[in-house]
């Protein structure tokens, strides 16, 4: 398995957000979370990467403990993720901002950058290369040099994608990348998504647009009130009662 949890818990105070959550998900799948809003699907994705603290329980990544490591750390280790407020740098360009997910691979040293030695232009020039390379694979190739933060809504969520990609990550966590987007730009994402696995790229996704994720996803997880109540092929969850439930209300 690539990413285990064992009976993860996460309190904020006297308040649970999620309580003795364990899964596992296998290297080159697409994996799905899902929930009603505040069951807690945001704050697994924080304390994969270690923006938040675990308070119980041990999540593995890789054969390797998460649990305590910094964000860049995780970064580094392999594991990339997109945001569900979409997070862009204002005054970049679309290449520049791929290249900012670059950073923790590059090979040269700050010496070298600083004196922009031989090896720190080849470097850049390599750098932008594959920047660009992630930009045609997200369908933004076209749009290299255009202001990040000028582009539409749709393509800024494919921007950021990129820019996780960029990484160079086993593992790529996307929270609520459909959001906001018509028809036409979900199923374009529908398709990148599939395009990233066959990338060998393990994808986890947190999702509300129920259609997408019984179409992209191998096998899912269904968080309600912080708590996991369902885990399954998309067959499976559909026919859960106590998914159904937590969807659409118990009958009286």
């Amino acid at each position: 398995m690539l990413l285990e949890l064992n009976e993860v818990s996460k309190r904020f105070g006297g308040v649970a957000a999620l309580t003795g959550i364990t899964f596992s998900v296998k290297e080159g799948e697409v994996y799905g979370v899902i929930g009603p809003n505040g069951a807690g699907k945001t704050t697994l994705f924080n304390l994969i990467t270690g923006v938040f603290p675990v308070s119980e329980g041990e999540i593995v990544f890789d054969g390797m403990s998460v649990v305590g490591v910094k964000p860049h750390r995780t970064v580094e280790m392999g594991i990339a993720r997109t945001f569900q407020n979409i997070r862009l740098f204002g005054s970049m360009t679309a290449l520049e901002t791929v290249l900012t997910g670059m950073h923790c691979r590059t090979g040269s040293g700050v010496l070298a950058s600083f004196l922009r030695t031989k090896r720190q232009r080849v470097e850049e020039e390599r750098c932008r290369g594959i920047a660009y390379e992630f930009l045609k694979l997200v369908g933004l190739e076209a749009d290299a040099n255009e202001v990040a933060t000028s582009l539409p809504y749709g393509k800024q969520r494919r921007l950021e994608i990129a820019r996780a990609l960029a990484t160079h990550p086993q593992l790529i966590l996307l929270d609520e990348p459909a959001a906001g987007m018509n028809d036409s730009e979900t199923e374009s994402l529908r398709q990148l998504i599939g395009k990233i696995r066959d990338l060998g790229i393990t994808v986890v996704v947190i999702e509300h647009d129920m259609n997408l994720m019984m179409n992209i996803c191998d096998r899912l997880v269904v968080f309600n009130f912080g708590k996991k109540i369902a885990e399954g092929t998309p067959q499976e969850i559909q026919d859960n009662p106590e998914v159904i439930e937590a969807y659409l209300g118990k009958e009286d």
